[in-house]
């Protein structure tokens, strides 16, 4: 015996509209990772020398939206919202029950793909620290052996 086809409307009934890569939307705040210019995960987000590499990437993508998650400090939420009005740049909470678990909680995403690389606000900071410790690294270091005298 051959099994049926459910009728797509009485499915969608029963199981809900599917959706597409569910759990990268998820992740990014309800984007899909091409869309995304910058993101910060909860790890940093109370960080203020990260608020200086937010306002020149919103001062580079005037029609991007900021996506914040509502199940962070609304002290930390204040300041990302009023960095986006200063912009004049849109901005959504998501508090959904969902991205209380989620370890990103601030995105940057365009309405179409921007396949953009580095994506974490973090890297930004560390790449730029990197480069100046590189700098500094240039000089000749004693074998570990001349340090014990």
């Amino acid at each position: 015996m051959a099994k049926q086809e459910m009728d797509p409307h009485v499915q969608n009934g029963l199981y809900g509209t599917p959706e597409i890569n569910p759990d990268e939307k998820h992740q990014y705040l309800g984007n899909f990772r091409e869309r995304v210019y910058a993101l910060q995960t909860r790890a940093t987000v109370g960080d203020s020398r990260y608020l200086q590499a937010w306002e020149e990437q919103l001062e580079a993508h005037p029609e991007a939206v900021l996506y914040l998650n509502g199940h962070i400090d609304s002290d930390v939420l204040n300041q990302y919202m009023k960095l986006a009005a200063k912009h004049q740049l849109k901005f959504t909470l998501k508090t959904d029950a969902i991205y209380d678990q989620s370890d990103i909680v601030v995105v940057l995403a365009g309405h179409s793909a921007v396949h953009q690389e580095p994506v974490s606000i973090e890297k930004t900071i560390t790449d730029d620290k990197d480069s100046r410790d590189s700098n500094d690294q240039t000089k000749p270091k004693k074998p570990w052996y001349k340090k014990l005298f």
